[in-house]
């Protein structure tokens, strides 16, 4: 027939930002063709029974640091199992290294290796060095813009200055700033004293990185991209008194965007006691009344994007805490987790779920309707989910090269059983059909 379709998945439920159809979906040439209740199957090449499973939108991760442990080949693969199909990653420009040549540098490599879709952000290291680069960015597809107002012992810190001379070269050519907030200098103070007066790592980790510095440097963050009238999007939200200063900017009518990552969301301070320098990260995990807020703040829309923040680190739990490196392994577990705790744990809908990991991330960075829904004439990028598998997370399972998960022995619900990309198979249940390099660089616009 001359209007066959080259896959038909029949019998699921296609789970969109606005509602769950029972309804057949049709892929041709690389995109969603025809979404309908009834697609005869002669009409396929291929016909795949999807009864009793979900449809989404092939997750977005807008947050992954593809190095450390995993590169940009393993970033991706690890991901590709957990039903993440584009990626927005950081690619770092260092001291001393332009944004130009970091950009290009990230396309070439990530290009080559990547088993899904990717688009990048870029990091600023040394932002009073590098930040009349900025429109450089533009050109080659990046329009996103990191900087940091903590790290100042790691050399990353970005004074009000700078910030605020980024920011307005942001606005002018049409970008967006992301700020990783929390107060730097002030916690580095907190961090001497604590470590003279000798109290433990643990204790004196989490008081020297308080809700409540996270909270005024994202209120300062807020403002001066307020004053030179920049979009903004916060990174990691991970406490209560973080929330207050976002509500406010939001209903003034300020461009800003919130993330927050299932870490936030699942894990507490007993969770850094137990694993030690494993669950070290920044911002540090909260409280139990935390997670709570921020998954009511997630379904009310405050919140509007998850993103899993994945920096797969080389650490063991017995070396020096202090020295220990930030971050952990997230991608694979980002859908997993968020589904099982959010949909599962009654705190969102599927529809909630599908707007914060697909829709909302693409919108936000301009990837929409392309990405983050399956509507006629976007890419065929598709989770095939089976919410009636069980499984337990572990280190032994994962695919990450750092070798272990914050969630071991956590049993979940759900789990990705197929996933595709622009109609092409990338995960078939047990294992990772795409190929390095499968994977094609987006420009942001």
């Amino acid at each position: 027939m001359s209007d066959q379709f080259d896959l038909v998945l029949s019998g699921g439920n296609v789970v969109l930002g606005h509602g769950i159809f029972r309804h057949d979906l049709a892929v041709q040439k690389g995109v969603v063709a025809a979404v309908a209740p009834d697609i005869p199957p002669e009409r396929g090449r291929k016909v795949l029974d999807v009864r009793g499973k979900l449809l989404f939108p092939g997750v977005l991760d807008v947050h992954s640091h593809p190095l450390y442990e995993d590169d940009y080949e393993a970033t991706s693969a690890t991901a590709a199992w957990g039903g993440i199909t584009t990626m927005i990653h950081y690619a770092y420009a260092f001291p001393g290294e332009s944004i130009p040549e970091t950009i290009q540098k990230a396309v070439e490599q990530a290009s080559q290796v990547s088993y899904v879709d990717f688009a990048l952000h870029v990091g600023l290291f040394q932002v009073e060095n590098q930040y009349k680069q900025i429109p450089e960015a533009f050109p080659l597809g990046v329009r996103t813009f990191k900087m940091f107002m903590t790290y100042a012992k790691l050399g990353r810190f970005t004074s009000d200055y700078y910030l605020a001379a980024a920011m307005d070269l942001i606005r002018e050519n049409g970008g967006m700033a992301m700020v990783h907030a929390e107060n730097g200098l002030a916690t580095d103070y907190l961090e001497d004293k604590f470590n003279r007066a000798g109290v433990p790592a643990i204790e004196a980790f989490t008081r020297m990185r308080p809700a409540v510095l996270e909270a005024e440097d994202i209120n300062r963050a807020l403002a001066i991209a307020e004053v030179l009238e920049c979009p903004i999007y916060i990174p990691h939200i991970s406490a209560i008194p973080c929330l207050e200063p976002i509500a406010r900017s939001k209903a003034s009518g300020q461009p800003v965007y919130a993330e927050t990552c299932p870490q936030y969301l699942v894990l507490t301070e007993n969770d850094l006691s137990r694993w030690g320098p494993l669950a070290k990260t920044a911002p540090p995990f909260r409280t139990q009344k935390d997670n709570e807020t921020l998954w009511r703040a997630l379904s009310d829309g405050l919140i509007d994007v998850v993103a899993s923040d994945h920096a797969p680190k080389s650490k063991t739990p017995d070396e020096d805490f202090f020295k220990a490196a930030y971050g952990s392994p997230q991608a694979e577990t980002l859908l997993n987790v968020t589904h099982d705790a959010g949909v599962n744990g009654g705190f969102v809908t599927l529809t909630r779920l599908v707007q914060v990991l697909c829709e909302t991330p693409a919108r936000i960075f301009n990837l929409y309707p392309r990405k983050g829904t399956l509507e006629p004439g976007s890419d065929a990028d598709i989770v095939v989910f089976d919410p009636a598998a069980r499984h337990v997370l572990s280190g032994k399972t994962q695919h990450t090269n750092a070798g272990y998960t914050l969630y071991e022995g956590r049993e979940c619900l759900g789990w990705p059983y197929m996933t595709f990309q622009r109609g092409h198979v990338v995960l078939d249940k047990d294992r990772l059909a795409a190929r390095p390099g499968d994977g094609s660089y987006i420009r942001l616009t």
